[in-house]
């Protein structure tokens, strides 16, 4: 009986000591609201101890240099992640640059090897026709700008 009596008072400590600690509220960037026994930056206490005296229970140097630190961490965490966004940017805008590059190198291959006859503009707009060897060296620099802008042999 003695032992049953004991663990009943106990249990009943336990549960008046954890109902009695401090709960902070806080609310996080996607606007949830929630409910934690320890601080974090940004909290309001809103349940002190009962142990705690209401002096004890404002922010303490302590505290204040924890949110500083904390502050200055979240503030490299978030220029670490824009870093990372702005390098996946630059990777994507690369991508699709080289993949214009390909298809536009591969469209001028294909015209040239689809032409019997290949003519080149000069600069004061008059029309020349490139003789078979010519046009054969011409196709072959297409292919290799080409190869170069898709990384392959042939599309």
């Amino acid at each position: 009986m003695f032992r049953i009596l004991s663990l009943a008072l106990f249990l009943t400590g336990a549960a008046v000591a954890a109902s009695a600690a401090d709960v902070y509220r806080y609310v996080d960037a996607q606007g949830g609201v929630h409910y934690t026994d320890t601080w974090v930056p940004g909290s309001t206490l809103i349940k002190v101890d009962h142990h705690v005296k209401a002096a004890e229970a404002a922010p303490t140097p302590t505290r204040t240099a924890q949110s500083k630190a904390l502050s200055a961490a979240n503030d490299n965490a978030s220029a670490q992640i824009a870093k990372q966004a702005d390098e996946q940017a630059v990777h994507a805008d690369v991508a699709q640059s080289r993949e214009q590059q390909c298809k536009d190198a591969t469209e001028n291959y294909n015209k040239a090897v689809a032409s019997r006859r290949i003519i080149k503009t000069g600069p004061d707009g008059s029309r020349d026709y490139l003789s078979e060897t010519d046009a054969d060296a011409y196709r072959v620099q297409l292919r290799t700008e080409m190869q170069s802008a898709c990384g392959t042999a042939s599309k």
